[in-house]
C-alpha cells in the first residue's frame, strides 16, 4: 500500500504549523513535501494537525488472567480510539506475572493477533521472583528478548507481585546497571503508608482518609531512596506515574547530582485534587492518591522538564471492584488510554502550559527514546513506522464512559469537555478505525532495542 497523504498540518516548533504532505509505503514514512511521489494515490487529510502516533507506556490491560477488568483487544481499541499507536503493558497484572522469560513467551502467545495497535511489554521483578536463586538469569532473559525495562514496586497491594525492600533494591540495581537495563519504580515507601494505614479510622466514610494514609512524604521517601542507591550504583531508574509536584522536586534534585532518572505523570495527577476525590469517590481511587491542589499546581510545572513523559497508568476494573462503603476497600485504577492526548490538548496545549512540540515530546518521543523504541517509532522521520493521527484541534467534545472503547466504563473524566478530538489514527499507515466491527487487529510485538 503506498500513498500520499496531502493538505496536513505539522508542528514545525513550539506552537508553529505549515502544510505539509508525506508518502507512506509498506507501513513507513518515505518522503515530505516535494520528494514524494507525484504519480502516487493521493489522500486528503482535510487541513487537520498531524501529530506523531502516541506511545503510552505505562499500560495494564491485563491479559492473560484478569481479562474480568480488561484485556488486549477492548485496551488496544480504546488507544487508537484516542490517537495510541504503541502501549507498553505492565507485567504484574497478569497471570502468571512477565518476571521470567517462560512468562513472557506466554504472554506474547496470549495477545498475539489480538492488538489493534503495536505493542510492548515490561518485564518484572518483585520479592517473589528474588525467591527464584536464578532470578538475574531471568532478568537477564528478559532483557535479551526485549523487553522495555524492569517494573518493581516500593510498595504492592498485589500478592502475586509483592514490593521489594530497600536492601533487595539494591541487588536488582546492582544486576540492572551492569545489563544497562532501565528499572521502573513505584514510589511509595512501605513503612510510612503502613503508618498511614494503621492510623486510619475504618471503614472511611471520607474517600479523602486514602490519601491521607498514603501522604506525599511516602513518595518522596521512596524516591529519595531508591534514587539514591541508583545513583550509587550507576544504574538507569524511571519513576512511575509521580503524583505530586514534592515527588518531582526529589527528582528534579537526584538529577541535578547526576542520577540517571526520568519521570513520567499522569492526566489524573495533573487535573485533579484531593477534593475531587472527596467528591467523587472511588472512581478516582488510584495508587498513589491524588494529593492537594498546591501539590498538583506544583506538579505542572516539572512537566516538559524534570518529567519528560506522560501516561495513562490505564487501569480499569468492574463496577462491583469501586462500588464500596469504604473507600480502602475499592479497587484502584481508572481507564485512561483513550483520553490521554484529547487531555494533553486541553489541559496542556489549549491551556498554554504546553507548546505543540513539547507535546509531542511527551506523548511519544521521549518514552521511545528511554524505552528502545526509537529505531522504529521515529516520531514520522523517513524510514520510520508511519504511526500518525489527525487532530481536529477545534472540536470541543465531552468525555462519557459508556463511549469509551475500553471494558472499563468508569472514569473521573465523566462529563468534562475536552478541546481536541481525533478524527483518524494511523498505525504503520494504516487507519484504524474503532468502530464496529472493528477493523482487523494489526498490532505487532515490538522488541526494544538496547
Amino acid at each position: 500500500m503506498a500513498f500520499v497523504l496531502e493538505n496536513v498540518q505539522v508542528v514545525t516548533h513550539d506552537n508553529a504549523t505549515r502544510t505539509a504532505r508525506l508518502a507512506i509505503a509498506d507501513g513507513v514514512v518515505r518522503a515530505w513535501d516535494e520528494a514524494c511521489p507525484s504519480d502516487w494515490p493521493k489522500e486528503d487529510g482535510h487541513g487537520l494537525l498531524l501529530l506523531p502516533g502516541v506511545i503510552d507506556p505505562h499500560v495494564h490491560f491485563d491479559d492473560p488472567g484478569y481479562t474480568r477488568r480488561e484485556d488486549f483487544p477492548h485496551g488496544t481499541r480504546a488507544a487508537v480510539a484516542g490517537g495510541v499507536t504503541t502501549v507498553c503493558d505492565m507485567p504484574d497484572t497478569c497471570v502468571p506475572p512477565v518476571t521470567t522469560a517462560a512468562a513472557l513467551t506466554a504472554k506474547c502467545a496470549a495477545v498475539a493477533g489480538r492488538a489493534y495497535c503495536d505493542y510492548a511489554f515490561w518485564g518484572g521483578v518483585s520479592a517473589r521472583a528474588l525467591e527464584n536463586p536464578a532470578w538475574r538469569e531471568e532478568m537477564t532473559a528478559l532483557w535479551r528478548a526485549g523487553v522495555i525495562a524492569f517494573k518493581t514496586y516500593a510498595l504492592s497491594g498485589m500478592d502475586t507481585f509483592p514490593h521489594l525492600t530497600y536492601a533487595q533494591y539494591r541487588e536488582v540495581l546492582q544486576h540492572a546497571a551492569k545489563l544497562g537495563a532501565l528499572v521502573g519504580v513505584h514510589a511509595e515507601d512501605a513503612a510510612l503508608v503502613a503508618a498511614g494505614m494503621a492510623a486510619a479510622v475504618r471503614p472511611a466514610t471520607d474517600p479523602r482518609a486514602y490519601a491521607a494514609a498514603r501522604p506525599v512524604a511516602a513518595e518522596v521517601e521512596a524516591i529519595r531512596r531508591v534514587g539514591e542507591l541508583a545513583g550509587e550504583l550507576g544504574a538507569r531508574l524511571h519513576i512511575v506515574h509521580v503524583s505530586s509536584g514534592s515527588g518531582a522536586a526529589e527528582i528534579a534534585r537526584l538529577q541535578r547530582q547526576g542520577a540517571d532518572i526520568s519521570a513520567e505523570t499522569c492526566p489524573q495527577y495533573l487535573a485533579f485534587c484531593s477534593n475531587d476525590l472527596a467528591r467523587l469517590g472511588a472512581v478516582l481511587k488510584c495508587a498513589p492518591p491524588v494529593r492537594s491542589e498546591d501539590e498538583r499546581r506544583a506538579l505542572w510545572s516539572h512537566v516538559g522538564n524534570t518529567i519528560s513523559i506522560l501516561a495513562s497508568d490505564h487501569a480499569p476494573c468492574t463496577p462491583a471492584e469501586k462500588e464500596t462503603t469504604d473507600i480502602f476497600n475499592a479497587y484502584a485504577g481508572m481507564p485512561g488510554v483513550e483520553v490521554l492526548l484529547p487531555f494533553a490538548l486541553t489541559y496542556g496545549y489549549q491551556a498554554g502550559r504546553l507548546t505543540l512540540q513539547a507535546l509531542a515530546s511527551l506523548l511519544g518521543g521521549a518514552a521511545a527514546a528511554r524505552y528502545g523504541l526509537a529505531y522504529r517509532k521515529t516520531g514520522l522521520h523517513v524510514g520510520g513506522d508511519a504511526d500518525f493521527v489527525l487532530v481536529d484541534i477545534e472540536r470541543t467534545w465531552t468525555v462519557a464512559g459508556a463511549d469509551l472503547h475500553s471494558k472499563g466504563r468508569l472514569t473521573p473524566f465523566e462529563g468534562v469537555p475536552l478541546l481536541g478530538a481525533v478524527v483518524q489514527t494511523f498505525v504503520r499507515g494504516i487507519c484504524t478505525a474503532p468502530g464496529d466491527p472493528p477493523a482487523p487487529a494489526r498490532g505487532v510485538f515490538l522488541r526494544a532495542q538496547h
